[in-house]
Parts: structure tokens; C-alpha cells; sequence
């Protein structure tokens, strides 16, 4: 038996090109797509959390869980907030009157843009602790973590702290506790 090698013809030009194009397409179309490395929930270091998605501008984080730690505030306050769900906290710290009645859960603090490095998101950051506003970025400093850095004169005075990747598990475990506990729906 003897083997032969068949010449087949191959295709060039425009016909060829618009071809490899639409394979190219579709490949693109059905590849699903990873989500950037600061997409997530993390914690910040006075354990509430912010859950980073895309969204117009790049980037956005929004107040996902909020936890009053203790010490944090004082006699009255402290009571006070204890009592309250998260969904009673309100900005009323905001510089602004106008948006001081507005929910703390589910507020944007996060406006961040990918920076010139892979692992450095540029951004805007709302503190709600003083109600100001800042620029800053955000620093990936490893696969879990992330460096939250908040600058004032011209991003001279930078002041930062790092936040956890919430694990998947974890939220998954909260998800399905609070569909237990939900009351069901007739």
C-alpha cells in the first residue's frame, strides 16, 4: 500500500478572508469571558463588604453587607445602630443635604478604570465614614487581595487599607441561609 499526499487547493483572497473572519466571530461569540480580577465581593477591614461589577464607567463598587463594628461609635449611636437593619443606615454623613436620606446598602463608593499597569484600577471613592469624595486607585496585590488607596493634594497624601476576597463558598453558604429563613411566598 502506498501513501500518497493530496494536493488541495487553498483558498485566498476576500472570499478566504471573510471566511476566517465570521470562524473568528463565532469562536469570539462562544467563548465565555473571564471577569476582570478586582470583579467580586470583598471585605474591608471593619468587616463590611463591596461588590465590584462592571457597569458604564469601567468599574463600580457597591456597599453589599454593612457591619457596624463595636467601638466605632459611641453610647447612643451605638445602641441606636444596633437596633436598626441594614437597610435603615442612611448617608447621613454626605456633604451634600440632598443625599443624606439616601440608603447606605446598595450605595456606589467604587468608580474605578482600568490604570496604566494590569494589576491598577484608577478611580473615584466615596468614604461614607466623612462623606467626602476622593481620587484614588485600587492596587491588586494578590489573586484575594486588594489595596484600597484614597489620595488628597493632587494624590500627593495617599491613605489605604487592604480588603479580602470574600470566598465563593462563604457567600453561597449566606445565600442559602437567607433563602431558608425567607418566608414563603403563597
Amino acid at each position: 500500500m502506498t501513501r500518497g499526499i493530496e494536493l488541495k487547493r487553498v483558498w485566498t483572497g476576500p472570499i478566504a478572508a471573510l471566511g476566517l473572519l465570521l470562524c473568528g466571530t463565532v469562536a469570539a461569540q462562544e467563548a465565555p469571558v473571564a471577569p476582570a480580577p478586582v470583579e467580586g465581593v470583598w471585605r474591608t477591614v471593619l468587616q463590611s463588604e463591596i461588590t465590584i461589577s462592571p457597569c458604564e464607567r469601567g468599574y463600580c463598587g457597591h456597599l453589599s453587607r454593612i457591619v457596624v463594628p463595636e467601638g466605632m461609635l459611641s453610647g447612643a449611636e451605638a445602641e441606636a445602630a444596633a437596633a436598626m437593619e441594614p437597610e435603615e443606615f442612611f448617608d447621613h454623613r454626605n456633604k451634600d443635604p440632598a443625599l443624606r436620606t439616601r440608603p447606605m446598602l446598595g450605595l456606589q463608593i467604587l468608580t474605578l478604570w482600568q490604570g496604566n499597569q494590569p494589576h491598577i484600577y484608577d478611580g473615584e471613592i466615596y468614604n461614607p465614614e466623612d462623606g467626602n469624595s476622593y481620587t484614588g486607585y485600587v492596587e491588586l496585590v494578590g489573586p484575594d487581595t486588594l489595596r484600597l488607596n484614597g489620595c488628597v493634594l493632587f494624590n500627593v497624601v495617599c491613605r489605604g487599607e487592604d480588603w479580602t476576597r470574600v470566598p465563593a463558598d462563604e457567600l453561597e453558604a449566606r445565600a442559602a441561609a437567607e433563602a431558608d429563613a425567607a418566608p414563603a411566598v403563597e
